[in-house]
């Protein structure tokens, strides 16, 4: 939910970075764009500094505008009773603001540029409108089963989709984009037999140390030495 700053029916305000959208429904712009906007979020503004750059945003938006004009709106806008603000303000702070804006008249900071750009004279769903973010933003990327395996090949240990993306280079979500179902069932495959091979040889290395002990081969110490309960891998490495 977005609330307007300023009451822009009053005097024609400009609330937001102008587009020419020739009919589109969105821009994109690869590189980002700079955008400014005079709504907020249910956050009201809470300091001297936000204050400050909401009237610089303003000033920017509306270079045409008339010195009174400005300040009047700047007021009404930092007026607690009108409820964007959480604490009370005295007039001749507000005045002094407006003043050094005014006087400086710089380009806002542009704190975050943006790719998209939304027409706001089409009505968009917003499911609509993930869609298009996700297309233009974070297309869909799939791994070849030759570069998941390579990948695999490289790791050490037990294999996740963490390690993989790490691997690949990118997020572990978009590498379990990649996997069919027959591919997770070899990864399944592919992670027991890591494990059994982990547990022998940790069964390994605790007989080895029994027999430089002198210790009777028994599958009851074994289990005192190591956290394998896999009895199979437990008789099979005391037999070796």
């Amino acid at each position: 939910m977005y609330i307007a700053l300023f009451d822009y029916e009053k005097d024609r305000i400009i609330m937001e970075s102008y587009f020419n959208f020739k009919g589109q429904k969105y821009l994109f712009f690869p590189e980002g764009v700079e955008f400014y906007s005079l709504y907020r979020s249910t956050r009201k503004i809470n300091s001297i500094q936000e204050i400050e750059y909401v009237a610089e945003k303003f000033k920017w938006l509306n270079p045409k505008i008339e010195y009174s004009v400005f300040v009047s709106h700047i007021k009404s806008m930092t007026d607690r009773s009108n409820g964007h603000v959480i604490r009370t303000y005295s007039e001749s702070r507000i005045e002094k603001i407006c003043e050094d804006v005014w006087d400086k008249n710089k380009k806002p900071y542009c704190r975050k540029k943006r790719k998209i750009i939304f027409n706001p004279s089409k009505m968009i769903p917003v499911q609509e409108k993930r869609k298009i973010v996700q297309t233009l933003i974070h297309p869909k990327i799939i791994f070849e089963p030759t570069e998941i395996w390579r990948a695999c090949s490289k790791i050490k240990g037990k294999i996740t989709m963490k390690k993989i993306a790490f691997q690949l280079g990118c997020s572990a979500p978009t590498v379990r984009k990649s996997f069919n179902n027959q591919m997770m069932l070899m990864l399944k495959l592919k992670n027991k037999q890591i494990k059994q091979r982990t547990e022998v040889q940790k069964c390994l290395d605790a007989v080895n140390k029994m027999k430089e002990e002198g210790i009777p081969l028994t599958i009851r110490e074994l289990k005192n030495r190591v956290s394998v309960r896999n009895y199979d891998v437990l008789k099979k490495t005391i037999s070796l």
